[in-house]
């Protein structure tokens, strides 16, 4: 399932899910602090990683589940947002369980715990807190593996909460530390999910997503 803004506002779920999780969101800014000087350059600095082929396309061998047990939703910015300032921005993404298959996926046992990162791996590498998160951004800059290297590896908390209803929910943060590394008053598309597993530093069109597939546009402020 591939989620965007038409399909957003025509279904009030990936709304409510949103909102339900930007209140926990704001709850988390003072647990980001010792986070958020994180250099984002250490991390593009890093030895340049390949990307020889075109920017990520979805292809029929890149695609959700058809009933996907756990659900993917970009919690800010929204669709079409103006993010943050100056090329400094936020970018909060959750993943919910929707059955106990999902519940499984994102359990302990899968590597899924809460953490903060005062120092994370960088572009090209997973999340250790949240092993098979997938986060792309088209404005990777090209020395760092360009738009089909994976981001998770430069978010810095990570929480697991369960919801009323029992199933677990997994919400990752990554405040940009170096403003202007991936633009400034730009028009740029980011892509999430969850794969099984570790997840890949270069994301190819092989992939086999676990969870629903967020795409979402949105500007990078000026």
């Amino acid at each position: 399932m591939l989620h965007n803004k038409v399909e957003r506002d025509g279904d009030e779920h990936p709304r409510d899910l949103r909102s339900r999780m930007r209140s926990r969101g704001a709850r988390r800014v003072t647990a980001l602090t010792a986070a958020a000087t994180l250099a984002l350059g250490v991390a593009v600095a890093a030895p340049a990683l390949a990307s020889d082929g075109p920017a990520l396309h979805l292809t029929p061998d890149y695609s959700a589940p058809s009933s996907p047990s756990i659900d993917f939703v970009v919690v800010t910015p929204s669709p079409y947002d103006t993010a943050g300032a100056g090329g400094v921005f936020n970018v909060d993404i959750g993943a919910v369980a929707q059955n106990a298959t999902g519940n499984k996926w994102l359990s302990s046992a899968k590597g899924y715990k809460p953490g903060i990162l005062t120092k994370a791996p960088g572009i090209g590498h997973p999340d250790p807190f949240a092993p098979g998160l997938v986060v792309l951004l088209s404005t990777t800059p090209k020395k760092a593996g360009g738009p089909d290297a994976n981001l998770a590896g430069v978010f810095q908390l990570t929480d697991v909460v369960k919801s009323d209803g029992g199933f677990a929910e997994v919400i990752a943060d990554w405040e940009v530390g170096k403003a202007g590394a991936f633009g400034k008053g730009k028009k740029v598309t980011l892509i999430a999910f969850l794969v099984s597993g570790k997840a890949p530093g270069i994301v190819t069109s092989k992939v086999k997503p676990i969870s629903s597939i967020v795409k979402e546009t949105f500007t990078i402020g000026g």
